[in-house]
This record gives C-alpha cells, sequence and structure tokens, in this order.
C-alpha cells in the first residue's frame, strides 16, 4: 500500500449522489434510485434533491449503508443502469 492509500474500513455510512438528467420526472428517477438501492440490497434514504444552475439535471442525495467494497461496487454496478444517469459520486 502506497503513502496515498488508505484502507476504507467497512460498514461505512455515506451521501451519495446521483445526477440525472432533468428529461426524467423526479417521482421516476426517485423510484428508479430506490429500485436499484433496493435490488443492491442498499439500505437507504432519501435526503434532497437540487437542480442544476441551468435545469438540465437533478442532483439526488441518498444517505446509504454500505458493508463492504463488494457490496459497494455491485450498488454501483446496479446504479449504472438508471434511465438518465449521468454519474453517481
Amino acid at each position: 500500500m502506497t503513502k496515498n492509500q488508505q484502507k476504507v474500513a467497512y460498514p461505512q455510512n455515506f451521501d451519495i449522489k446521483l445526477i440525472i438528467s432533468a428529461d426524467i420526472p423526479i417521482e421516476d428517477a426517485k423510484r428508479n434510485i430506490s429500485q436499484a438501492l433496493n435490488e443492491s440490497q442498499t439500505v437507504h434514504s432519501f435526503v434532497n434533491i437540487r437542480s442544476s444552475g441551468k435545469g438540465n439535471y437533478f442532483s439526488y442525495c441518498y444517505n446509504i449503508d454500505i458493508e463492504s467494497q463488494t457490496h459497494l461496487e455491485n450498488a454501483y454496478a446496479i446504479l449504472k443502469n438508471i434511465p438518465g444517469l449521468k454519474f453517481a459520486l
């Protein structure tokens, strides 16, 4: 392990932001996010939603519990399939 690498201790609780096209209705996007998180067996709760400056995207913030690196990778793999998703942080 190099000086800049740190080992992550699981379980972890943190906020994840999902940037989704404003073309997707808010309720549909929230339902799609919840379905993906449920599919990945990720405990989650909705935090907030914000519009981008030009209104082209919405940023959806969810608080999630991650049990392991494998769980995190699986959750991101499933989240990638959400319609209109640009990226997840």
